[in-house]
């Protein structure tokens, strides 16, 4: 997906809160040198379970109680999917746009459970002119106890451009697993890698962020 855009733009990936990633998109690659696609191309690199695609982990912060973590990452979460807006540690709207869908569904501090509806712009590339990005939405599912918190991020889909203005709504399942996006040699088909590798290094980059919020 293409959009013009007026302004200049900082050389940096949505979701974070330095001008540089650690994803394949926040590093420049030398100039005739190829990016090295391994990482994305491995088996499992989507996770799956039962048929679904999501993502688990758990995020550890040792010493914090479960209190202490649900009231930084609660108030994280406010700011990281406020509707329509790039609030927040997210300055440069090139690179991140919360769309109107997102939002905080649940936040049930004695259970220790927050619920995000994630809606929001996932850019592969921008210039001066013009920026290349889908919209993308999931589930983002965090539970907090004392010391750690589970991360599950599931029910994914993307808005994938079709040509001449027109866009289709495909769930994860059917773009960016091993099945739909690697060929019978184990490399990636060049339609749905923009969407494996950027998503794959978004989940790192947002649990990375869970990460230094809750070891704050």
């Amino acid at each position: 997906m293409k959009k013009i855009i007026i302004t200049l733009f900082a050389a940096a990936l949505p979701f974070v809160m330095q001008a540089q990633s650690e994803g394949l998109f926040g590093r420049k690659t030398p100039k005739g040198a190829k990016a090295d696609l391994s990482a994305y191309a491995a088996k499992g690199a989507v996770p799956e379970e039962n048929g679904k695609v999501v993502f688990k982990d758990v995020i550890t912060a040792p010493g914090q109680t479960k209190n202490d973590i649900y009231t930084k990452l609660a108030q994280w979460a406010s700011l990281r999917y406020e509707p329509n807006s790039t609030m927040g540690v997210y300055s440069d709207a090139n690179f991140f746009k919360n769309l109107e869908y997102a939002k905080i569904k649940v936040a049930d501090k004695q259970n220790g459970t927050i619920q995000c509806q994630g809606a929001e712009e996932m850019v592969f590339s921008s210039k001066p002119l013009a920026k290349n990005f889908t919209e993308a939405f999931y589930l983002l599912d965090l539970k907090v106890n004392d010391g750690q918190v589970e991360f599950k991020l599931h029910t994914l889909s993307f808005n994938v451009d079709q040509g001449e203005g027109k866009f289709i709504r495909i769930p994860a399942e059917e773009w960016i697993t091993d099945k739909e996006s690697l060929n019978k040699k184990g490399e990636l088909l060049r339609i749905p890698r923009n969407y494996r590798v950027k998503t794959i290094d978004f989940v790192a980059e947002l649990k990375k962020e869970i990460s230094e919020v809750i070891n704050k």
